[in-house]
């Protein structure tokens, strides 16, 4: 069993120092995420990130839109000290919380005007039910018309495609000198252990769209590099 315990700091700090050798596509998708928050927000109205982790997002997009107020919350006390570490010049515009998403609705937010929440590969922990309630939570937190942006890993669903995911991540690897392809399984039933191994439990694409207009979101898919996937909800 290999499951990553993210209250142990140096599983956090190692997390923390190497993002991009498994998922070579998050940077160009932390990007375009961050570039529909920053044409979006409204100054005085305030941004949630549900898996605030490290602080990684969030000091870009600080940099990005310098008015911004935040609101992040996080599982990990590990993962949250190192995030108060890296956000020491950002100290009067942001307030993180603990808090495990899988008791979503003992979550106490403070009072604010919720414009955009996002989430970035961390509600993937959750079962589908735990999702459902999580998505809920999401659309009932956001402000009419309030954007929720979801960044996260995609189940690789079907066994006779997984070759042609192979080939995908054999390409990225060789345009990002990252290792995808040797870590996600050198087949379909050894990729689901590894997946289970790592304590994930990621969900199809059709499911999401499915969860997220059933708690009332009108949803894209604006962006989809093999199984990661950027999906945008917005609340009417």
């Amino acid at each position: 069993m290999s499951y990553k315990d993210y209250q142990d700091p140096s599983v956090a700090q190692t997390w923390d120092a190497n993002t991009r050798t498994y998922n070579p596509s998050r940077p160009e998708q932390l990007d375009i995420l961050l570039t529909v928050i920053a044409d979006h927000y409204q100054s005085g109205k305030t941004i949630l990130d549900m898996g605030i982790g490290t602080g990684l997002v969030e000091e870009m997009l600080f940099q990005r839109i310098p008015q911004a107020q935040l609101i992040g919350v996080d599982a990990s006390s590990a993962m949250l000290e190192l995030a108060h570490k890296r956000l020491q010049p950002f100290v009067s515009q942001y307030t993180a919380l603990i808090h495990d998403f899988t008791d979503i609705d003992t979550l106490h937010l403070p009072l604010r005007e919720y414009q955009i929440v996002f989430s970035v590969q961390t509600l993937h922990h959750l079962t589908d039910p735990q999702m459902l309630l999580a998505y809920q939570f999401i659309y009932d937190t956001l402000e009419s018309g309030g954007l929720f942006l979801l960044l996260d890993r995609i189940k690789v669903e079907h066994s006779s495609l997984y070759s042609v995911y192979q080939s995908m991540w054999k390409r990225q690897d060789a345009l990002y000198q990252s290792a995808v392809h040797a870590t996600e399984g050198a087949t379909f039933a050894d990729h689901q252990r590894r997946v289970a191994d790592e304590g994930d439990l990621p969900i199809g694409l059709e499911r999401h769209f499915q969860l997220f207009k059933q708690v009332g979101f009108e949803t894209a898919c604006v962006h989809l590099q093999t199984n990661r996937a950027l999906l945008v909800g917005r609340k009417v």
